[in-house]
């Protein structure tokens, strides 16, 4: 080889060397709650990127809430990345009417952005987290034009965007839930899309896989066709729903309380070979219950998914709900073992 082509050969070995063995992303929400404090100090180690979750939007644009100052620090003690989470909670859930005010009036869409900024700014945040979720379809370009103010706003001040989207198999603008998000103009705005490939089935369906394999698998394809890798985290449930099949209620369940509801009920757990994810049945009081959730094989799996398609990382819901197994198969999972 001569001097020239051993040079040109040095230059793309210091172009992807880097980028090969730089850490995935591995981003815990945090909630305001003891258990979550008790995962920043016990599990820190785990994850590099925290998204406190414990602020909400107002439909003029005003934030709420409080900074966790404890956990915080903990995270920027060991150099996380943090941001700014910002829900559109109403008084049940996620609020429309507050989604579609602030991305729709001009004052509050300003107001939320000044504000973002002042609080980053005043606590060391890395950025902003958008989770402003049941956007109206009709909202479609409205929102589009929100992430993009947004997020120029942020880069311009020296601050990173991340936003929580629903997965999809299929751009279609008319869905009710998903349609509001066009992924590839959103997927060129932002620094991570966090692609919350999780409640496949939940409280408002029939039972079944929180996230099956094939589903993880085809909204992740899709979302590759329309956006790249290094952008995506793919979104890691802590969790497990279950159903009530005598009163018709279902409740989520976090994974460090499942193994003992095994041994306490009995239960015998299977896994389904079309979803890849385990589920059990057990009586109580003379209600009939069925719970699907994740386990360490299921959670190394779709890790592992996120290394094979070199995503940017994973995302977990959220801290508090896991304990050292769950980490354990994500680290395995990521390895690529």
């Amino acid at each position: 080889m001569n001097i020239k082509n051993f040079a040109f050969t040095l230059v793309l070995l210091g172009s992807v060397v880097p980028a090969a063995n730089a850490a995935p992303v591995v981003l815990g929400y945090y909630t305001a709650n003891a258990d979550a404090d008790t995962s920043v100090k016990n599990f820190g180690g785990s994850f590099n990127q925290v998204s406190t979750d414990t602020f909400k939007v107002a439909a003029n644009g005003s934030i709420s809430g409080d900074v966790p100052v404890q956990a915080l620090a903990a995270a920027k003690s060991r150099k996380m990345k943090t941001y700014v989470c910002l829900a559109n909670f109403g008084a049940v859930g996620f609020d429309s009417a507050i989604a579609h005010s602030v991305i729709t009036d001009a004052a509050a869409t300003s107001r939320l952005i000044a504000d973002t900024l002042a609080l980053i700014r005043a606590n060391g945040y890395t950025g902003v987290n958008l989770d402003i979720e049941g956007v109206p379809s009709a909202d479609r370009a409205a929102f589009t034009a929100f992430v993009h103010q947004v997020s120029s706003s942020m880069r311009q001040a020296g601050f990173k965007t991340v936003i929580s989207v629903p997965t999809q198999t299929k751009d279609d603008p008319t869905n009710s839930w998903s349609g509001a998000f066009d992924l590839r103009s959103i997927g060129r705005d932002v620094d991570i899309v966090q692609y919350m490939a999780y409640d496949q089935h939940g409280p408002w369906s029939g039972r079944g896989a929180v996230a099956s394999i094939d589903w993880v698998t085809d909204t992740t394809k899709y979302a590759l066709s329309i956006m790249p890798a290094s952008k995506i985290n793919l979104g890691l449930a802590a969790y497990g729903y279950d159903w009530n099949l005598t009163k018709k209620t279902c409740i989520d369940v976090s994974w460090k309380d499942i193994p003992a509801l095994i041994e306490t009920t009995k239960a015998t757990p299977l896994r389904d070979p079309a979803s890849g994810s385990p589920h059990f049945e057990y009586v109580k009081d003379g209600d009939n219950h069925v719970i699907w959730y994740e386990d360490a094989t299921s959670i190394r799996q779709k890790a592992k998914l996120a290394a094979s398609r070199k995503l940017n990382g994973v995302s977990v819901w959220a801290l508090g709900k896991e304990d050292p197994s769950f980490w354990q198969a994500v680290k395995s999972g990521l390895s690529g073992k």
